[in-house]
């Protein structure tokens, strides 16, 4: 049987984003990005996936449309092949814009199954006023049509962006358009693309539905293997701070003593984020060195040896915890950007620096289960910085975390019971770190998949997924060996 084509046509109005959208979907840089217009001026074709039985899911990126009533106003009147041909070469001499334009409707017209129309949707669309002569152009090319909406405001801004959603969809929603959905090239999510494909499937004719069934498990296999691998990469870290202890040494151990200890934890700690940040930009195809310092919230920590001061309330806890943190700045150079400082005032203003005990042995400082929450937390804010860094943004040099930090905190606050486990490894002095890293897959891939479906609801058949049972990056992360030594020798 041979294979079945199935070709997607990227229009817009231009200078609206298609190849920066197309970048996006391919996962790699391809034409050229200007912030000017009619930067594509020929008909580009790319591949989205294929099957060993020959399918292959193809995408059109095209020049976009200038002046759309004139536009209109020539289809209209050229109907006739050689009058076609021969306006098309004339404007190619005399009418840059027409000509750009003449060659994505040849793309849509001859070699498209589905057209992506993109929308500039942070415009209100009653002041687009191409839009009714490009839907007409759309119309008039009979092949059914979705909508993608790019430039939306950012979902930190919800009410703002609903607003604008509706109103898209009560402008465009008629005649060729069967489906209107948020797909931007700014922020996106593997999730939103997910969705797309889907929904083109529905709209095509029998045999393009049919390559799509073969197509669409493998581009989906595809995700879901890199959603297994950031989920591994967060479970890593997870159990590198449930594991971590560091002896405090002989004789009583003092304050510098333990913040000593705690600058060589959190150095272990630093270096583990890192790590993590570059797994989760590689994953994602996006060029950039991670940019963004550690910036895992220093909640409490476990210090054996000393119990806090029953006088120490909310005023005295302010001034300890500010002073605790602003010496963890200092040892670190000013590298921590005052994020301890700040940290550690505001906890401690609210409840003191708690510090835990263990009996078994009173020489080891480690981290605190409200820690772990918090490492939860972070991590799951990293990971939904970077799957909604969408190719627009160009080199990914670090994001605000604060947008993403909303959903991470409900989902970790819904799957609390995930998480309990990995915090009770904390009270074992030399904790099995194979344990400690089924506990970190459990809460990691919880957490973070509450988040997506908080935020995309029609990816709920994601909490129906399950990793391999077996995979490469489990088997490398679930040595044996004793945790301290492992600690020691992350060390410099």
């Amino acid at each position: 049987m041979s294979g079945v084509d199935v070709r997607l046509v990227l229009i817009s109005h231009t200078n609206v984003g298609k190849t920066s959208l197309a970048r996006t979907l391919l996962r790699r840089d391809v034409g050229e990005v200007l912030d000017s217009a009619h930067t594509t001026l020929e008909n580009q074709l790319h591949e989205l996936a294929h099957t060993p039985q020959g399918d292959r899911l193809l995408l059109w990126d095209t020049p976009g449309f200038g002046n759309s009533a004139k536009l209109r106003d020539r289809l209209r009147s050229e109907r006739r092949p050689v009058g076609w041909f021969l306006g098309e070469v004339w404007d190619r001499a005399t009418d840059r814009s027409l000509w750009c334009a003449q060659q994505a409707i040849r793309a849509a017209r001859d070699d498209g199954d589905l057209i992506l129309y993109l929308v500039n949707a942070s415009e209100d669309p009653e002041f687009a006023d191409y839009i009714a002569a490009e839907l007409e152009i759309l119309e008039w090319l009979e092949k059914p049509v979705i909508v993608l909406l790019n430039q939306l405001p950012p979902r930190s801004r919800r009410a703002e962006r609903e607003r604008l959603e509706a109103a898209w969809r009560s402008a465009v929603g008629r005649g060729p358009v069967r489906r209107v959905l948020a797909l931007d090239a700014y922020e996106r999510c593997w999730l939103d693309e997910s969705r797309l494909l889907t929904d083109a499937a529905a709209l095509l004719e029998a045999e393009g539905r049919s390559a799509m069934e073969r197509l669409l498990p493998l581009w989906q296999a595809e995700r879901l293997q890199r959603f297994d691998a950031a989920l591994e990469a967060v479970a890593g870290v997870l159990a590198d701070i449930g594991c971590d202890r560091e002896p405090l040494g002989r004789g009583q151990p003092g304050r510098l003593g333990r913040v000593a200890a705690l600058r060589r934890l959190t150095g272990r700690l630093e270096r583990s984020v890192r790590q993590l940040d570059e797994t989760l930009i590689a994953l994602e195809g996006l060029d950039g060195a991670a940019a963004q310092r550690v910036s895992t919230a220093l909640t409490e920590t476990r210090a054996h040896g000393e119990r806090p001061s029953p006088t120490q309330g909310a005023a005295g806890g302010a001034v300890a915890g500010a002073a605790g943190g602003a010496m963890i700045d200092l040892l670190f150079s000013g590298l921590s950007f005052g994020f301890f400082t700040a940290l550690g005032a505001s906890l401690s203003a609210l409840a003191g620096w708690r510090w835990c005990y263990q009996a078994v042995d009173k020489r080891t400082l480690g981290w605190s289960a409200a820690f772990v929450k918090e490492a939860t937390i972070e991590m799951t804010t990293r990971y939904l910085a970077v799957i909604h860094h969408g190719r627009a943004r160009g080199r990914y040099e670090g994001v605000a975390l604060d947008s993403w930090r909303e959903p991470a905190v409900e989902a970790a606050t819904r799957e609390a019971a995930a998480i309990a486990p990995l915090a009770d490894d904390l009270d074992r002095l030399s904790p099995d770190r194979t344990l400690v890293l089924d506990h970190a897959r459990t809460a990691a891939r919880r957490v973070i998949t509450r988040a997506l479906v908080q935020e995309y609801p029609h990816g709920s058949w994601l909490l129906d997924h399950e990793p391999p049972a077996d995979t490469p990056a489990r088997e490398a992360r679930s040595g044996t060996t004793d945790p301290v030594t492992q600690a020691r020798e992350r060390a410099p």
